[in-house]
């Protein structure tokens, strides 16, 4: 369902650059971007009045927004700081246990590999959250390496359902 060459049609000129382009040849137009002018919008004047018709101010939009999310990462350190120490208790309790049986009780032993693994969590979580206050992408993406990497059983305990699609995406289907 193609043009043969006495029925090619001329295509007018092109809306976004006024440049004109020459006739249809294999079904692709072919523009003429020799004269074309480099158009740059404002952003700022194109902001503003988005901004305006949705109650916000100009200046207001932007630091709130980073405000908020500083102070929810910085809710989630503490949250984390507090799950460490929990952890670390733990981790004392699970060894004074496993070293009294002598490693001979498998629930000490159990309880002491899993606050380790736990604190080890927390530690990156804490690295990542501390990072985040200060460039929130650079942290996200501490964490997220550290369990792409390393910890791939603690996507499904730690990180969200919600982000875990993302996360499966990486991993081969078996």
């Amino acid at each position: 369902m193609g043009f043969d060459n006495g029925d090619i049609p001329e295509i007018p000129s092109n809306r976004y650059s006024g440049q004109k382009h020459s006739k249809l040849q294999d079904g692709m137009p072919i523009y003429d971007i020799s004269g074309a002018q480099k158009a740059t919008p404002d952003p700022v004047s194109q902001s503003q009045p988005r901004q305006q018709e949705m109650g916000v101010p100009a200046a207001k939009g932007g630091w709130l927004s980073s405000l908020v999310a500083r102070l929810f990462f910085i809710a989630l350190l503490i949250l984390d700081l507090c799950w460490g120490c929990y952890s670390l208790i733990l981790l004392l309790l699970g060894s004074i246990g496993a070293m009294l049986s002598f490693g001979r009780v498998q629930f000490f032993l159990r309880i002491q590999s899993k606050s380790w693994l736990s604190i080890k969590r927390s530690i990156v979580c804490a690295l990542a959250l501390l990072t985040a206050v200060f460039t929130p992408a650079f942290g996200i993406m501490i964490a997220c390496t550290y369990f792409l990497m390393y910890d791939k059983n603690g996507i499904e305990e730690i990180v969200p359902e919600s982000l875990q699609g993302q996360f499966k995406e990486f991993f081969p289907q078996s």
